[in-house]
């Protein structure tokens, strides 16, 4: 976190958090909070232990910076509860730094397969123009209720999310610095 590389505990951590999250997450669709809080606080304590001071610092401004990124997809219906907890927990594991590399390379993963998956099923042009519509519609009302998505609606299309953003966590730790290292 505070160096080239991490500890590996950290790393190993971090690793088998997510590869959990996206088991509950493939198998049942949820990431319990039984799974995300232990993870952030694993997080905190071992960054503590590791950086001390800095090391708090630093895994509660990446625990804060990655929910506050996620707030307003939340919010809007975009993205799971639990994929916020989640990714939460890797802000704390890895800071801010490693942790927004995560998130950004899982959300642009993630879109990838969305895009595939929508257009091996030939609905990709039918929800682009639905994005465009609900864009258009939330500039002309000046709100962003028109961007509000339900999962239950029977036309919306979801994945289980922790996927990608679980092997964005993974890329993000060989890309920042070495993911195993003493």
């Amino acid at each position: 976190m505070f160096g080239s590389s991490l500890p590996v505990p950290i790393s190993a951590s971090a690793l088998a958090f997510v590869t959990l999250c996206m088991l509950s997450d493939v198998r049942t669709r949820r990431i319990p909070n039984a799974m995300c809080a232990p993870g952030m606080a694993l997080g905190v304590a071992l960054n503590a232990a590791y950086f001390g001071v800095s090391g708090l610092v630093g895994s509660v401004a990446g625990l804060i910076a990655i929910v506050a990124v996620l707030l307003a997809p939340f919010a809007l219906g975009g993205i799971g509860g639990g994929d916020v907890k989640m990714m939460g927990a890797v802000g704390a594991l890895l800071g801010v730094q490693r942790g927004i590399a995560a998130l950004a390379i899982g959300l642009v993963l993630g879109g990838a397969v969305m895009m595939i998956h929508l257009a091996r099923r030939g609905r990709l042009r039918e929800k682009l123009e639905a994005v465009g519509t609900m864009v258009s519609a939330a500039v002309v009302v000046g709100s962003v209720d028109p961007l509000r998505v339900s999962a239950a609606d029977q036309h919306a299309v979801a994945l289980p999310y922790s996927v990608p953003l679980g092997v964005g966590t993974l890329a993000a730790l060989m890309l920042t610095g070495n993911a195993f290292v003493r």
